[in-house]
């Protein structure tokens, strides 16, 4: 079911993942407790964009908005400092642009049930990232 379409009289819209920047975690040699990441705040709604694999996904690039602009911005950052991640619509052309040149999500455009496997991705991130805390305490 493909329910986007490049038709200019129908409402476009993608699915995409997304997710919040992660509200506390440790951080260097004194285990100093820092609140979100260099480029965002805690709570930040971030657009996952998972271009390349590496081992496992342990970094991502993802578009939002900064703390310091008001403008989006696409930074690579750890999978550890993304929680609650999800599966949403967005009818932000400029995401949907984007989104069409990246190989992960044109892959996913190729098969009918692309919000099944977005949703197992999802959900094996946010798996992850349980494990990586309960390690951490």
């Amino acid at each position: 079911m493909k329910v986007y379409e490049e038709n200019k009289t129908e409402i476009v819209f993608r699915y995409l993942l997304v997710g919040n920047i992660i509200d506390e975690h440790f951080y260097g040699e004194n285990k100093d407790i820092k609140s979100g990441t260099k480029h965002f705040r805690a709570g930040a709604k971030v657009y996952l964009i998972p271009e390349y694999g590496g081992m496992g996904h342990e970094k991502i690039p993802v578009i939002g908005l900064p703390r310091k602009n008001r403008k989006k911005i696409e930074v690579l950052i750890d999978s550890k400092m993304i929680k609650n991640v999800r599966v949403k619509k967005t009818y932000n052309s400029k995401l949907i642009e984007k989104i069409k040149e990246n190989h992960f999500y044109s892959y996913f455009n190729k098969h009918e049930n692309e919000l099944e496997i977005l949703n197992d991705f999802a959900i094996s991130i946010n798996e992850n990232n349980k494990e990586i805390l309960k390690n951490i305490v």
